[in-house]
């Protein structure tokens, strides 16, 4: 029976074996970690390392590597709290053999490799593959949102940028001539470097504003005249009676397709209005049997029609309204912390951020993640199959399996568009409506066997998600995908990217991505000595 505590000896030698194999058990996360970085192709990271030469020698690349890895799959991406990890876990002790980089070094690592770290996601995909896993018969994708290091409060008009820009330029002035009067116009000897001037860069990030804002408006422009050429042809097709059912694309005269709908309704109605009096006159005044003709005015379609035609008439004129008040200089803005990241909308608000894709296999491997400026997903459908395919023949030709065919690629109504329906590439289902609409429609009307011979795009696709088959395939989505998006922002903690622009955002994804697959391998009973071994 114990009668005292436990000694707390503090002043014991080798509190710790002298091995560091011996440190923790050999079923611990960081064995798994550092054999699988071994396994993969770092001979990028190496291309740029130092190696000999004046000074002090470099860190190993791999090692600094596995220091990233690790951290990631415990939702540490900060320089300064791995180096912190570096002083007080046993785990992170253990990768870098107790010899700590500093922050910086771990901050330039990071900044120098972006384009191997972002191709980190295919190493990722590679290994799996080799192990036998990674199945591409059916592909789910979606977007998800997450924030940049940037306040959406500094975002800023062109205008207001133009007067930043010209309130630096002219206290830049005021500092040159005080630096002037004070040191003489010849000396600049005592004079800080540009860069010490403007240590945040802001003269830097104000123009890099003003050109997103000059690209964004040359993207606009040149999509809005694919757009109205579109749209000419639809007018041209009203003016000529050939009036069609559904949304008219974009830039299309709404007031005049309403009319056109109108006047058809309206001509119907007096069609049939007209036939029933004369089935009357013909039958001596008897009423004809059914039900009795309505007033073309009266018809519920007429009405519905002449309302739609109100409504298009009052949004034609406010927006008009807004147009007159609000100028072509206030429609774009950009971010002064990072230009380059978006004002998105969501769910739970606005987030200034990047809108990133990604694409997830049948056994939940993330195949593609790709960080994105679309403030929507209507647009990103063709560079993810593009991405999913390049990938997907990537890993065909590095491990010889004849099996990595993309078989069906499955989103949601974000992506729904004709385009999108038509385009070249794999087999795709795309939802038209919510999953809850898919799923009523499914029940209440079903439908069977092939769609009409002369249905369109849209209505073929309506007819497949209609059927057992497709609604229950599309049923799978939000299994394959939501879980790996939650996993990329709960568990790698990627809820806000710590560096700016677009690519430093796409390196941090990939390499989240890029970590979520090989903990899937470890989460599915692959071992240390497998990975060392296969």
């Amino acid at each position: 029976m114990a009668r005292d505590y436990r000694p707390v000896d503090r002043e014991q030698e080798f509190l710790l074996p002298p091995s560091m194999a011996d440190w923790l058990p050999d079923d611990h996360l960081v064995w798994f970690v550092i054999a699988v970085v071994g396994r993969l192709d770092t001979s990028a990271f190496h291309a740029t390392a130092k190696r000999g030469g004046v000074g002090r020698r470099g860190y190993d690349p791999e090692m600094l590597l596995t220091l990233f890895v690790y951290a990631m799959a415990h939702g540490v991406s900060s320089s300064r709290r791995i180096e912190r990890l570096c002083l007080t876990d046993v785990a992170f002790r253990i990768i870098c053999a107790q010899d700590i980089p500093d922050h910086t070094v771990l901050a330039r690592f990071r900044q120098r490799h972006e384009a191997a770290l972002t191709d980190l996601l295919t190493e990722s995909l590679v290994l799996a593959a080799e192990l036998g896993m990674v199945s591409l018969g059916v592909v789910a994708f979606d977007g998800t949102k997450i924030a940049a290091n940037a306040s959406k409060d500094a975002n800023r008009t062109e205008a207001h940028l133009r007067k930043l820009a010209e309130k630096f330029v002219e206290e830049t002035a005021q500092t040159d001539a005080a630096d002037d009067a004070r040191f003489g116009a010849d000396r600049r000897g005592d004079e800080p470097p540009p860069d010490l001037r403007d240590r945040t860069r802001r003269g830097e990030r104000i123009t890099a504003a003003l050109e997103q804002i000059q690209s964004r408006r040359d993207a606009a422009e040149q999509a809005g005249e694919g757009r109205a050429e579109i749209a000419r042809a639809y007018d041209a097709a009203v003016a000529a009676g050939l009036t069609r059912g559904g949304a008219p694309p974009r830039g299309a005269d709404r007031v005049a397709v309403a009319r056109a709908r109108l006047d058809r309704e309206r001509a119907t109605a007096v069609s049939r209005w007209e036939a029933w009096h004369a089935q009357m006159r013909s039958g001596g005044g008897r009423r004809p049997s059914g039900k009795a003709a309505v007033p073309p005015e009266d018809h519920s379609r007429v009405r519905r029609a002449r309302a739609a035609y109100e409504a298009a008439l009052s949004r034609a004129e406010q927006a008009a309204a807004t147009a007159k008040s609000q100028t072509q200089t206030d429609k774009f803005v950009a971010n002064t912390t990072d230009p380059q990241s978006r004002l998105l909308k969501t769910r739970n608000g606005w987030v200034q951020g990047y809108n990133c894709q990604t694409a997830v296999s049948d056994d939940e491997f993330l195949v593609s993640a790709r960080a994105t400026q679309d403030t929507n997903d209507l647009d990103q459908f063709v560079p993810t199959a593009d991405d999913v395919l390049a990938t997907a023949g990537k890993l065909a030709r590095r491990t010889g399996r004849g099996d990595l065919t993309v078989g069906v690629m499955i989103g949601d109504a974000g992506y729904d568009s004709t385009a999108n329906l038509e385009t070249a590439g794999p087999d795709r289902l795309i939802a038209d409506a919510k999953g809850r609409t898919v799923n009523t429609r499914a029940a209440t009307d079903p439908a069977t066997g092939d769609p009409p011979k002369n249905a369109t795009a849209r209505e073929k696709m309506n007819h497949r998600l209609r059927t057992a088959e497709g609604v229950t395939l599309y049923r799978r989505r939000g299994a394959m995908i939501e879980a790996p998006n939650a996993w990329l922002k709960d568990r790698r903690g990627l809820t806000r990217f710590a560096r700016r622009g677009l690519t430093a955002a796409q390196a941090e994804l990939s390499l989240a991505a890029a970590v979520t697959n090989l903990l899937k391998l470890w989460t599915k009973g692959i071992t240390t000595a497998q990975i060392r071994t296969t």
